[in-house]
């Protein structure tokens, strides 16, 4: 890569830079690669903990990430912010999911461990081609916590009644993604262009509810085409769906590649 940085580009994986197979096609791997060698950094932006996506940056040459919604940020390969959630906290979220017979997920930057084997969770984690983490409820009282997800038989908004401290995104009929208040990717964006006093172009690729904040921080938002109404209502730009190459296209449009 070129030493003068031209631009940066954050990726959302699931349903953006990922097939529907959860894979990133050859082409799409090609493009980013293209990208990084045009002078631009390309930037994992995602829900996911950093240890999950370790093979798609190394596939696609990617070295910096933004993890578990903006709670966990590297950058250049250094670690720049790495916030937890109190176990207090994550005490109280996984008393309430049990009252309700919901299913709760501890995210750091290298483990996950949720609090039971249940049909709901193992077909959650099938659907986003994981593998199932170690059960372990009592996870969050020895190791650090980055973001808990909310694995709900129905994901709705009695959970941000009850934790106003929390930040809780829907991101799927039974998934809910949750931070500290005030976090989110789009925080994690703006936290990494000021610590890093980067001062050129931002773009951003993605589909759903947890990417909003990503536009709102970037200075062009491109939306896939398979994505929801509220993304692509906020875009800039609506590029092809994730299966067909809207990343080159939405790279092209933008004269990145």
């Amino acid at each position: 890569m070129a030493d003068k940085i031209n631009s940066l580009v954050f990726f959302d994986l699931d349903g953006t830079l990922l097939s529907s197979n959860s894979t990133v096609l050859p082409e799409v791997s090609a493009a980013v690669r293209s990208l990084k060698a045009n002078g631009n950094i390309p930037i994992v932006c995602t829900g996911r903990a950093a240890f999950e996506v370790r093979e798609i940056m190394a596939e696609c040459e990617i070295d910096s990430l933004i993890a578990t919604n903006g709670q966990y940020v590297e950058f250049n390969g250094q670690v720049k912010f790495n916030r937890t959630i109190p176990s207090l906290l994550c005490h109280q979220v996984l008393t309430y999911a049990n009252s309700r017979d919901d299913i709760i997920g501890f995210y750091n930057y290298d483990q996950i461990a949720i609090s039971e084997d249940q049909p709901l969770s193992r077909h959650f984690y099938q659907n986003i081609a994981s593998s199932f983490p170690q059960v372990a409820p009592d996870f969050y009282q020895t190791n650090p916590v980055n973001q808990i997800l909310v694995i709900a038989h129905c994901a709705d908004q009695q959970y941000s009644d009850h934790f106003p401290e929390l930040n809780f995104m829907i991101t799927g009929p039974n998934s809910i993604d949750t931070v500290l208040k005030g976090n989110s990717k789009g925080k994690g964006i703006s936290d990494l262009i000021k610590s890093e006093d980067l001062h050129v172009p931002t773009y951003a690729f993605g589909d759903g509810n947890n990417d909003l904040s990503m536009f709102e921080a970037v200075d062009y938002g491109i939306a896939m085409g398979n994505g929801n109404d509220a993304i692509k209502n906020s875009a800039t730009y609506v590029t092809d769906t994730n299966d067909k190459l809207g990343i080159i296209k939405g790279l092209q449009k933008y004269n990145l590649i």
